[in-house]
């Protein structure tokens, strides 16, 4: 999985390097080209991705303009001729860039910046596809970098089964969550690209009809369209608070759910390559926050302030076994009831 983090201000001072925009361009094909590619299993993440880069740039030329368009093009395939090796080519590149207005070089940088973003959609989305490719078939070979694999290679390379079981007991892994002063993109935008990705999966449906797939596509284009004019940047600060509250929602929107998956993926794998799997209160992974709590001279963390953020995790913690305990009891009332 390849993650992208855009910062804008990084991105607009380095316009002036022709190195950087060519290593970006090279991957946006505005000009909609026949690639001829043979059938290969990563064929769905290019077609995802033409797909998305061809609604990306049709929304330029309607809404930054033509010459925004004609100008992200010009820059992709001179990138493209200089990257193969056209030294004519680069010093143009560097010539167009340097004389763009400030303006026109941030609509420019951003056209790139929204591309990687969707090219980084595909990419996550396609590793989704693929895992479940391999899990549909019982007589694929264990998917590259998954548990499966890992414990496959280490048995093959002689480690025992109770070595191998000890190993995974022994696991004491701590993920921090930190808001990092690099991650400026907004929870708007995020939640824009999460649409995208439901509709790429939604894509991937075979039994969609034609007006199906129609509004599936026009629904990217709304959600594209709108990441296009939301503002990238945050004009107030966020608080302590507010950066705690952000990651008490990544909890609970997607590592709650996420790890107890995860935990009984490698409790399969475990139990397939030795026939012991993890206990009941097995916890090999554990998670801390900075967020609202740390001392490295931030004036706006004080002790009130740490506080609230310790108040803030407890009633989301609650309020998360709360749910599910209520699942469960609801589960237990209709088997009771036999609804």
């Amino acid at each position: 999985m390849f993650i992208f983090i855009y910062n804008p201000d990084g991105l607009n001072h380095g316009l002036k390097s022709a190195a950087a925009i060519s290593s970006l361009a090279l991957l946006m094909p505005f000009a909609h080209k026949e690639l001829h590619m043979v059938p290969d299993p990563h064929k769905p993440l290019r077609d995802d991705i033409r797909l998305l880069d061809g609604l990306l740039g049709d929304i330029l030329r309607r809404h930054a303009g033509q010459t925004c368009f004609d100008t992200v093009e010009a820059v992709r395939t001179l990138a493209k001729s200089a990257h193969e090796g056209n030294d004519a080519d680069f010093t143009s590149l560097v010539r167009l860039l340097e004389q763009l207005p400030t303006e026109h070089a941030l609509q420019v940088a951003r056209a790139f910046a929204h591309f990687l973003h969707l090219a980084n959609i595909a990419e996550q989305h396609h590793r989704v596809r693929r895992r479940r490719f391999y899990q549909r078939d019982p007589h694929a070979p264990p998917q590259r970098d998954s548990c499966e694999e890992a414990f496959a290679a280490m048995t093959k390379a002689g480690v025992s089964a109770p070595a191998l079981v000890q190993a995974v007991h022994a696991l004491n892994i701590e993920i921090v969550l930190t808001a990092h002063p690099t991650e400026v993109m907004r929870r708007t935008l995020m939640h824009k690209f999460a649409r995208i990705a439901e509709g790429l999966a939604c894509r991937d449906r075979t039994d969609l009809t034609p007006i199906e797939q129609e509004e599936t596509v026009a629904n990217l284009q709304r959600e594209i369209l709108a990441a296009w004019h939301t503002d990238e940047v945050r004009r107030q600060a966020p608080t302590p608070i507010d950066e705690a509250v952000w990651g008490l929602a990544v909890i609970e929107q997607t590592l709650w759910d996420v790890l107890p998956r995860y935990l009984r993926t490698l409790d399969r794998a475990l139990r397939a390559h030795t026939g012991s799997g993890l206990p009941a209160e097995a916890a090999p992974i554990r998670f801390g926050s900075w967020m609202g709590g740390d001392r490295d001279g931030n004036p706006n963390v004080t002790p009130h302030v740490t506080a609230q953020v310790c108040l803030l995790a407890q009633r989301t913690a609650v309020s998360l076994f709360l749910r599910d305990i209520e699942s469960l009891h609801e589960g237990s009332l209709r088997r009771f009831l036999r609804i």
